[in-house]
């Protein structure tokens, strides 16, 4: 397979290093990016042209090693690693950073190369996209941020699950020490530690499937929708989400003319979330959970809507801290619920969430929504 055809310019890759022929060899070097890009993991081919962009790391013109250092990024071959070397040494600065720019761009391919989908794809599209419209600094910011975001992640997780998984290996040790004991089991402690176990797991189980809706790709499709009927239906939800129907009192104050145009699954797991936020915040009193939900135009364009309760209320660190991954004071709580409305609301609506706390008085949660997501972009 002859794949140094003139139609692809890259004949120039032919041409000796010292040859004066430099912008020939500059367009060959280019021409060969696409080559590797299109080859996919085929060897022969990227062992072919490997050898040949090699002969150029030594190129007299700095332009021909800068478009070299730019090429090497798609190369799959023993030589990416000796023209690397060759370039992080050059006498121009241009190649020595572009070359330091291919390698960062590397490491991020080889951790796309890792995941199992689209992802990491993804995740380089959207850089390459930022750096196109914002340059080349706004991509190593958006870069460094996402890194500590997923740090905090990581670390954030970590200490949930851990919170969890200690007391459940405790227990289950527990089990395991009383039937090797050979002793006679006491039959209603074994049953206790059992469902200790099973409500630990359930809660990691909670967590998981919470993590996996925040992390969830929505489906782009909008629909227009009675916002009434929205909330009357997340409330008819957290109602039935236990076997024996959750008492609720609703004040809806909406115009059932009133309608806004949402993604109706995706808006209905927020809307569920901040009202049983709202039941739970009565779990330390007698009182019947009773929340008044309110709505009104604003600015011509955009709907604010209220859901407000009068149970325990927050205080001033709670209520900053109340849309962070994790953060919760509930028993059995996963800290996800507003961290997820959050996302859906602001990120996939376009809109805007935020609360209002008094200790003893209540919550008031506000959502600023577009009428319309026409022209919306992502």
């Amino acid at each position: 397979m002859n794949i140094f055809v003139p139609e692809t310019g890259m004949m120039g890759l032919l041409e000796p290093p010292e040859s004066m022929q430099w912008g020939f060899v500059r367009e060959g070097v280019e021409q060969a990016t696409l080559v590797l890009q299109q080859a996919g993991p085929d060897p022969v081919i990227h062992a072919l042209i490997g050898k040949q962009l090699a002969v150029h790391a030594r190129n007299h013109k700095w332009e021909v090693r800068k478009a070299l250092a730019h090429t090497v990024l798609h190369l799959r071959h023993e030589t990416f690693t000796e023209i690397v070397a060759i370039l992080e040494k050059d006498v121009h600065v241009l190649v020595r950073n572009a070359v330091k720019r291919t390698l960062s761009r590397r490491s991020e391919m080889s951790k796309a190369d890792s995941m199992k989908d689209q992802h990491g794809d993804r995740m380089l599209q959207w850089l390459e996209d930022l750096e196109n419209k914002h340059g080349v600094m706004a991509r190593n910011a958006a870069k460094r941020i996402s890194e500590k975001l997923n740090a905090q992640f990581v670390k954030e997780m970590y200490h949930e699950m851990i919170r969890t998984l200690y007391p459940l290996n405790s227990t289950l040790r527990k089990i395991d020490a009383s039937l090797k004991e050979g002793k006679r089991i006491n039959r209603e402690d074994l049953a206790g530690k059992i469902r200790e176990a099973v409500e630990r797991t359930k809660f990691l189980y909670s967590v998981l499937d919470a993590l996996r809706s925040l992390t969830r790709e929505m489906d782009r499709e909008f629909q227009v929708e009675s916002l009434s009927s929205l909330v009357e239906e997340a409330v008819h939800l957290v109602r039935d989400r236990k076997e024996e129907q959750s008492p609720l009192l609703a004040d809806i104050q909406i115009d059932a003319a009133m309608t806004v145009e949402v993604n109706r699954h995706m808006m209905l797991q927020a809307l569920t979330n901040i009202i049983q936020n709202s039941v739970e915040a009565y779990a330390s009193s007698e009182r019947t959970p009773e929340i008044m939900v309110t709505a009104s135009a604003y600015n011509g364009s955009r709907i604010q809507l209220a859901i407000t309760d009068y149970g325990c209320g927050m205080v001033k660190q709670m209520a900053e801290e109340a849309f962070l991954l994790f953060a919760t004071s509930k028993v059995g709580g996963t800290g996800v619920g507003l961290a997820l409305a959050q996302k859906i609301v602001e990120s996939d609506h376009r809109g805007m969430i935020s609360l209002e706390s008094t200790p003893g008085q209540g919550t008031t949660v506000m959502i600023m929504l577009p009428k319309e997501q026409e022209g919306m972009r992502w």
